[in-house]
């Protein structure tokens, strides 16, 4: 089976090991969407974190909750 293009995150609190799977999004070069390309930014992925999976990101530093943010 193919799977579209993915990138585990990891929480950076020492201590939890939670993760995501955050899915890239596919982005055309041209109007005849005839080549693209996987937006793998940090800064794409860092807003699907926040928006989609409700991570805190701080400092550079990715939270799985507010909570995690707090006491790291």
């Amino acid at each position: 089976m193919l799977h579209d293009a993915v990138i585990e995150v990891t929480c950076d609190r020492e201590g939890c090991h939670e993760s995501v799977f955050v899915p890239m999004e596919w982005v055309y070069r041209n109007y005849s969407e005839s080549s693209g390309y996987y937006d793998h930014r940090d800064a794409k992925i860092e807003e699907k974190l926040v928006d989609e999976f409700a991570w805190v990101v701080q400092d550079g530093k990715h939270f799985c909750s507010s909570f995690c943010a707090e006491t790291s």
